[in-house]
């Protein structure tokens, strides 16, 4: 099984994820000078903590989320690693955890961007092939797809994006949200995945 999770609504998700939030999280989030940068930090790590309580029914000590050497967070339950990913950018939130299925995810806010233009050119040989600069939509599906798959990986994004993209579409969900893209990477995964929302 994967869960997923998100939010675009840091005003409520904050205070709804106090509870499931460390001290220790806490205390790390201040080496992020920016108190944005802070509250991402805070909101992966407690939405996280919260997906895989409400899902697998476990008490949230048995919970810890520590970082690989890499950077990329390592969730352990009850002392077993298991798969997750955090994906955060001003204003939104998106997270998974599975004990046993490899999993990327990637949120982004869907604007106009420097160098988009640029982006698509550089890799039409690869993840944007067949993609236009005018279609934003598309543009954000591939590109988070291209982080989610890089995450899942923990690879190199310049890399992945060399790659052609259909190898990796047959495994990925999207949700577009308000002014969001919501992408979730799931290789050998089957089912469909649901993006559910925090707080409901």
């Amino acid at each position: 099984m994967i869960a997923t999770a998100y939010s675009t609504d840091f005003d409520t998700l904050l205070p709804a994820l106090e509870a499931w939030v460390t001290d220790a999280e806490r205390e790390a989030s201040q080496a992020y000078r920016q108190e944005s940068r802070q509250q991402q930090f805070l909101a992966g790590r407690g939405l996280l903590r919260w997906l895989v309580c409400s899902t697998w029914h476990c008490a949230a000590g048995a919970v810890s989320i520590t970082r690989q050497e890499n950077g990329a967070p390592l969730l352990s339950v009850g002392g077993l690693n298991w798969q997750c990913s955090i994906s955060h950018t001003k204003g939104a939130v998106l997270v998974a955890a599975s004990p046993e299925y490899v999993v990327g995810v990637d949120v982004e806010r869907i604007k106009p961007r420097k160098r988009l233009a640029e982006l698509v050119a550089n890799y039409q040989d690869g993840f944007f092939a067949d993609l236009s600069a005018e279609h934003w939509q598309q543009f954000f599906e591939r590109w988070t797809l291209a982080e989610a798959v890089t995450k899942a990986e923990q690879g190199l994004l310049l890399q992945t994006l060399k790659r052609p993209v259909a190898n990796y579409q047959t495994d990925a969900t999207h949700e577009h949200h308000n002014d969001f893209m919501l992408c979730c990477y799931t290789p050998k995964f089957n089912e469909s995945v649901t993006f559910q929302r925090f707080p409901t």
